[in-house]
């Protein structure tokens, strides 16, 4: 089980009453409501459901109740959410999460493809330089050459000692990156190409070989 937040946008979690009461007269001990709960609330004791850990509930969440056969689970009604998320101002709050869920999905979508070109190129070139990186814009650069070279540039990171020992004290920085192409096996013509790029602005090849 991942670790469970102490916080729902931005508020104390135990600010929060929502979680579920049981009652032990209804209650026929199927442990339904145990297996089925994924944030550990339940735990069976006497052959009854009991709730142990109320705050790990997901707030507004009611599977347990939903699938209890004998309707022994009862949650707080919806409209106190409703009530906390106006006091909150939870709206906004959300607006600020939902940017840094978008710029991880954007991400995922990104490495996804990078991993999907990766497999369908069955030559690709693994490099390793140093440099000034970013005051020369290096990664806009390998972008325009690789784009006339119908090849792409994958797996791109750069490593500095720190932005302004960078930029201030003309510190390099080391790059790692691979060359890859759906079209072409051999991305030689392209290489040939980044290596004339980096020689004419100084940057070192640490490291370059081929990955079949």
């Amino acid at each position: 089980m991942s670790e469970i937040s102490k916080t729902w946008h931005g508020i104390p979690r135990k600010e929060i009453p929502w979680f579920p009461t049981v009652d032990e007269t209804k209650c026929i001990g199927c442990s339904l409501c145990f297996v089925t709960c994924g944030r550990n609330v339940y735990e069976m004791v006497g052959n009854k459901s009991k709730v142990v850990n109320p705050y790990n509930c997901l707030v507004g969440c009611t599977t347990c109740e939903t699938v209890c056969p004998v309707g022994a689970i009862s949650f707080p009604p919806k409209d106190m959410i409703h009530k906390i998320e106006k006091e909150h101002a939870v709206l906004r709050y959300v607006q600020k999460e939902s940017k840094k869920k978008g710029m991880k999905v954007a991400l995922d979508k990104a490495r996804a493809e990078a991993e999907r070109v990766i497999s369908q190129s069955s030559h690709r070139v693994e490099f390793t330089v140093s440099g000034h990186i970013l005051e020369k814009d290096v990664p806009k650069k390998l972008m325009d050459i690789t784009e006339q070279c119908d090849c792409d540039v994958v797996n791109f990171s750069v490593n500095t000692p720190s932005l302004k020992v960078c930029y201030d004290e003309k510190a390099p920085s080391v790059a790692k990156f691979e060359l890859v192409s759906q079209k072409f096996e051999d991305v030689s013509h392209c290489s040939d190409e980044i290596d004339r790029f980096l020689g004419e602005n100084g940057i070192v090849i640490v490291e370059q070989k081929k990955i079949s």
